[in-house]
């Protein structure tokens, strides 16, 4: 059952893997843009320092935690749920499923080493059935939005995923939703780490001070709460 709730003044999806799955697929056979973001703790942190990304991912259509941590600041105890947010089993699985139905798919990335380990991911893991129907890299369009936008709505892709930082990704979809051509928006942030190999240990220290980061912003926001009541 999915229930939405708030951390830190940042809405929050929670529901099983297999009903957001359930969910993507629905969006993507419908007409018109439908946005989902895998959110990370360092978006949360900036969602609650920055009113626009706050309100962005108010009006995306499924914002699904992927980090375990924030489940568990959400009181989330089922160690399935918890697994499958840390291994980031909602990104993989949904491109899973949308390579095998052959949905046409966009990548739009920061960096040219970002996008080449994001085709490789891609190759290694779906071959030839995963639809590539166009790249694009941030840094070597010099920032150039609408040269972006325009060279996504040429080939209007099923799927467009997004690899940017916070709050660059939401801040592009904010301003650019009512132009893009596509079914579904997929940003996956550059925290999300499904594509490495080593999950499990990739970046402990840097997780552990995001965390850090993000338990200061859950007390800031409670402290600025109690003021308003009193």
């Amino acid at each position: 059952m999915s229930s939405r709730k708030e951390l830190a003044g940042v809405r929050i999806d929670i529901c099983s893997l297999r009903e957001a799955l359930h969910k993507i697929e629905h969006y993507i056979q419908e007409d018109g843009l439908h946005a989902v973001e895998a959110v990370s703790m360092k978006t949360v942190v900036t969602a609650g320092e920055e009113e626009e990304v706050r309100q962005c991912l108010e009006d995306i259509d499924l914002v699904i935690p992927s980090d375990k941590e924030i489940l568990m600041e959400l009181g989330v105890t089922s160690h399935k749920w918890l697994e499958e947010a840390r291994e980031h089993r909602f990104a993989s699985e949904a491109l899973r499923n949308i390579a095998r139905d052959r949905h046409s798919i966009y990548l739009l990335t920061d960096t040219r080493a970002q996008m080449n380990e994001l085709c490789s991911f891609l190759d290694h893991t779906y071959g030839d059935v995963a639809r590539i129907c166009g790249d694009a890299v941030w840094e070597e369009c010099e920032e150039d939005t609408e040269q972006i936008v325009n060279e996504i709505n040429a080939v209007a892709p099923h799927l467009l995923l997004v690899m940017l930082p916070t709050p660059q990704q939401e801040i592009f979809l904010a301003q650019h939703r009512k132009m893009l051509n596509v079914r579904l928006w997929f940003g996956v942030g550059t925290e999300n780490t499904f594509t490495e190999k080593k999950k499990k240990t990739a970046g402990l220290c840097k997780r552990l001070l995001a965390r850090r980061k993000m338990k200061r912003q859950i007390q800031s926001y409670e402290a600025e709460g109690e003021e308003k009541v009193n």
